[in-house]
């Protein structure tokens, strides 16, 4: 039988981050509107694919808005 690895230190515990805010869309903006409803609807289908895809779309959309 060998040896157990032994580690010269503790483990380091990292802070608990909370995730990110989900993108709002912008005022006025009839795409940045549908990408949220979009988002509702997979939110309350449980389709956790199409709202995180829906918030990258809209995070990235504000290119528009500049």
């Amino acid at each position: 039988m060998t040896e157990p690895i032994r580690y010269p230190q503790e483990p380091v515990e990292l802070p608990y981050q909370e995730p990110p805010l989900e993108p709002a869309p912008v005022e006025g903006c009839a795409g940045c509107r549908e990408l949220a409803n979009v988002r509702d609807r997979a939110r309350a289908g449980n389709d956790q694919t199409t709202v995180t895809d829906c918030n990258v779309l809209m995070a990235r959309h504000p290119e528009g808005h500049g």
